[in-house]
C-alpha cells in the first residue's frame, strides 16, 4: 500500500475512534406514535415510574387515522382533579420528508382557541430512544414561542392512564 492511503486510513480510524461514529437518522416508513396513550415530556423519561409519572399531568390519545386529543390533567384546591382536554388535532405522516404535520386547535383554559399547526420530525437518539423535534406554527394570537423543541414520545400505560382519569382528590 501506498503511504498515502496508509496514512488515510490511520486518519479515519483515530477519527472514528475519538468523535464516534455518527448515529444514521432513522427512517420511518409509518408514524411512530401509533394508537393508544401517550406523553410527550421534553425530558426523557428513563424508568416506567417516570412514564406514568409524565402521563399523570398530560396524556394525548392517538386513533389510527391520526386522529388525537390531549388531556391535562390539574390538581386545583377547590375541586381537587379537573381533567380538562386541552388541545385536538389530525396529524398525517409524509413518508418521504419523514414529517408528521398536524393541524391542531389548543383549548386554553378561558375558552379561548388557538389554532394551527406543527410540523415533527422523528429521530432516535444514541441509546435508541424516539425522540421527536416539534416546530410549532400557529397562526393565531399566541403566548407560546414558534420555536421549534424535542420531546421524547412514550407510550403511557393503560393502568397509568385509568388510574389517572379514576383518581379524586389525592385518592387511587
Amino acid at each position: 500500500m501506498s503511504k498515502a492511503l496508509d496514512a488515510a486510513i490511520a486518519a479515519g480510524v483515530v477519527l472514528s475512534f475519538c468523535c464516534g461514529a455518527l448515529p444514521a437518522r432513522a427512517q420511518f416508513s409509518e408514524r411512530p406514535v401509533t394508537p393508544g396513550f401517550w406523553t410527550f415530556p421534553r425530558q426523557k423519561t428513563v424508568t416506567p415510574k417516570d412514564i406514568t409519572a409524565a402521563c399523570r399531568e398530560h396524556f394525548e390519545v392517538q386513533f389510527a387515522d391520526g386522529r388525537f386529543f390531549g388531556v391535562k390533567i390539574l390538581k386545583t384546591e377547590k375541586s381537587g382533579i379537573q381533567r380538562i382536554i386541552d388541545e385536538v388535532g389530525r396529524c398525517a405522516f409524509n413518508r418521504d420528508t419523514q414529517v408528521d404535520r398536524c393541524d391542531m386547535k389548543v383549548i386554553r383554559l378561558d375558552g379561548s382557541l388557538l389554532a394551527g399547526t406543527v410540523e415533527n420530525k422523528y429521530s432516535s437518539d444514541a441509546d435508541k430512544t424516539l425522540k421527536v423535534t416539534i416546530t410549532p406554527k400557529l397562526i393565531t394570537d399566541t403566548p407560546f414561542s414558534n420555536t421549534p423543541y424535542d420531546a421524547f414520545p412514550a407510550r403511557c400505560p393503560d393502568d397509568g392512564v385509568w388510574d389517572a382519569l379514576n383518581e379524586v382528590a389525592g385518592v387511587r
